[in-house]
């Protein structure tokens, strides 16, 4: 954070360093560039260091030190600055020169905000003394770290003495400053800082001599209006004088304002309009000229650098940092070497939200860091908004950070979802459903075998048993979010909450609808008298097969009711279901070429028949239905299943959606959803129970 002061110098004398003193800041409001409303430093969080350099035009070199301060005296209402010119180079000499000749220089003081707090409208704050209306901003916390010289501040009440002869301006006048303002009859303790500025202006130029100084080469500025000198023998016009340097701080301010409006999301634009004084239409040439520069093709420019490719660039460097699975097959080559050239150590979270802030605008320096002061301004421009007189507007955006944390998401989730048991898919049919309504369908098992067609031609219709079956999708949802702590911590580690919570946390929800509806309906879908169920001591899987054989036997047996008598159920097993319990035995009838029980010269005519499947949820004692000796041996899902699973519109994953920053919470929410629903099907003649027990 940046704010102009007022700095004056003197002349070396007796062979000393030239000194320089600042009053750098006097408690009151700031206009800042950067932040929606004007801010107040509150003195008494400032952390002030043992010394400061002073800059020119904030840059940070040894060719822009002009010196150094030996000290800072904070009093709780105002900062004062004193120390000597240090500087030798050429820009240190140009600033020495303007001095000479009269230039009046501004100070910009440079502080970096730990904590701020937000003065709403309506509300009022007492700060450094001074009691300000809302809306505002009170840096509470915050470290004083540079302050510059430099042509024209954001404030114009602000003012720089770079004397060459400081004494001499004075020596025609015997008053002081606070002499001259008592035989005015002025109270100085009852002036507010802008009014005392005001009439250290008057005051000063009083003092000048009467010839005048040669005038400098005229540039294309629109410099404020300075406090009236007045004439020889005058008597000055101490409310004049006031009223018009409001006036000029007034326009000044709204000029900076409009620039601001139509420079946003151009910094560089806006900074050189505001210290040239372009023009309103100059502004929105400029802005126009940019605007058409970011779209059009250079030949200079890769592909892969391009600021329109650089949210697949840091969706990749994210997706190789947090080790996403097949990532390779997810970006092509030139956005993954892009990813690998810029990021070769990962990227950090910070670094892709100041990335994204950046290419929208914000003006980002080399070391900059997330911080609780400037989140709010981060997330703002990153999601594509930045804030203007006092309220957050679109922007132009080129990266829009919600959307590439929303496939960065997706992409967590998917893998996350993938990583739960699925045993279900191997069982269940999967069918689509295009809203939330109840679906009804009917069994086709019945009376469909073919009959031959009689001479006249006409084919008989197939009848649809008269057992109905209805199916639904619902939704499934869960929110997350990363937070500021997230953001400020830089941890990346924050979408490990994505792949857990959304991804399997929605496989895992689809998983226990999936087990409750099968184990809570054996009764119905299972029965001696549908004839896909079996049950006797016999029925066991034990290790010498016999139950498997039962099983076996009894699956060949399997017969439709229909109006024309028993039809016999054609198809074949493929898998056998058992609990963990029984998941060794399973596993030995299908791998080994005896059984165990058995002697070895005879073989196991089981092995590789029937592909074991073990569902842990089988015996899961919470869920109704439960058995650690129930088997089951099931046909291919396309020949019809027990139970389906519908999916919304055939949405077969989750998908997660992220908003644009929260700020109240100073974060970026996420949701989950996931629409499906489970139930019965009219497959149940291709599935077969056994008790496995008396």
């Amino acid at each position: 954070m940046k704010f102009t002061a007022r700095l004056q110098l003197t002349a070396a004398e007796g062979g000393k360093p030239r000194r320089f003193s600042i009053l750098a800041y006097s408690g009151g409001l700031l206009p800042v560039d950067g932040f929606e409303q004007p801010v107040i430093v509150d003195l008494s969080g400032l952390e002030i260091p043992g010394a400061i350099p002073i800059l020119i035009d904030h840059e940070k070199s040894v060719e822009a030190t002009l010196g150094i301060t030996d000290s800072i005296d904070n009093t709780g209402s105002q900062l004062l600055l004193t120390g000597q010119v240090t500087g030798q180079s050429q820009k240190a000499q140009t600033v020495l020169a303007a001095d000479a000749a009269g230039h009046k220089w501004q100070a910009s003081i440079g502080a970096r905000v730990i904590e701020r707090e937000d003065i709403s409208a309506g509300q009022s704050v007492e700060v450094n003394g001074q009691v300000f209306a809302g809306p505002v901003i009170v840096a509470r916390r915050s470290v004083l770290r540079e302050t510059s010289v430099l042509p024209m501040g954001a404030d114009a009440t602000t003012q720089v003495n770079l004397a060459a002869s400081a004494a001499k301006h004075l020596k025609g006048s015997a008053m002081t400053f606070e002499e001259w303002l008592a035989s005015l009859k002025v109270d100085a303790s009852t002036m507010t800082p802008e009014d005392m500025a005001a009439m250290q202006l008057a005051y000063e130029a009083k003092q000048k001599p009467a010839v005048p100084v040669a005038a400098a080469p005229a540039v294309a500025t629109a410099a404020p209006t300075v406090a009236p000198t007045a004439a020889a023998g005058a008597q000055l016009d101490l409310t004049a004088s006031v009223g018009d340097f409001r006036k000029a701080h007034a326009a000044e301010v709204r000029r900076i304002a409009d620039i601001q409006a139509k420079a946003a999301g151009f910094p560089a634009i806006a900074a050189t309009a505001i210290e040239a004084g372009w023009s309103a239409d100059k502004v929105e040439l400029e802005v126009l000229k940019a605007s058409a520069a970011r779209t059009r093709p250079t030949s200079f420019r890769s592909a892969e650098s391009a600021p329109e490719n650089m949210p697949n660039v840091l969706e990749a460097a994210a997706c190789i940092t947090r080790g996403i699975k097949d990532v390779e097959k997810q970006f092509d080559d030139k956005t993954l070497q892009a990813a690998h050239s810029q990021f070769r150590r990962g990227i950090g979270l910070q670094q892709m939200f100041l990335m994204a802030a950046a290419a929208n605008g914000m003006p980002v320096s080399p070391g900059t860091r997330v911080t609780t002061g400037n989140l709010r301004e981060v997330l703002a421009y990153s999601c594509g908004h930045h804030a203007i007189g006092g309220t957050i507007n679109a922007a132009f955006s080129t990266v829009t950070l919600p959307g590439i944390l929303s496939n960065i998401a997706n992409k967590e989730m998917l893998q996350g979802y993938m990583e739960e048991d699925t045993v279900w898919r191997e069982i269940a049919q999967t069918k689509s459903v295009s809203d939330f309504k109840t679906v009804t369908s009917y069994r086709l098992l019945d009376d469909m075998v073919y009959e031959k067609v009689g001479a006249g031609g006409v084919i008989k219709h197939g009848k649809i048993g008269e057992e109905s079956f209805t199916r639904s999708a619902d939704t499934y949802a869960k929110m997350f979010s990363i937070t500021r702590q997230d953001i400020i911590n830089d941890d990346m580690g924050a979408f490990d909450d994505v792949r857990a919570r959304l991804g399997r946390g929605s496989a895992m929800k689809l998983n226990d609808l999936f087990w409750e509806t099968f184990l809570g309906n054996l009764g119905t879908i299972f029965t001696s008298t549908r004839t896909n169920y079996i049950s006797g001591s016999t029925t066991n899987l034990g290790t010498d097969g016999v139950g498997l054989g039962l099983g076996q036997k009894a699956w060949r047996q399997r017969t439709s009711s229909t109006a024309d008598g028993a039809k016999r159920v054609g198809g074949r097993p493929v898998y056998l279901l058992v609990p963990p319990e029984l998941e060794t035995v399973a596993d030995a009838l299908y791998t080994a070429r005896n059984v165990a029980a058995v002697k070895v010269s005879d073989a196991n005519t089981f092995a590789g028949k029937y592909q074991p499947l073990c569902a842990p949820q089988l015996s899961d004692s919470s869920i109704t239905g439960y058995s650690t000796t129930a088997w089951y041996l099931l046909g291919d899902k396309a020949m019809g299943s027990p139970i389906v699973v519908s999916f919304l519109n055939g949405q077969e994953t989750p998908t997660v959606e992220s908003a644009d920053a929260d700020f109240n919470t100073l974060g970026i929410q996420f949701r989950g959803y996931h629409d499906f629903g489970v139930d019965l099907g009219d497959g149940y003649l291709n599935a077969l129970m056994s008790k496995g027990a008396a």
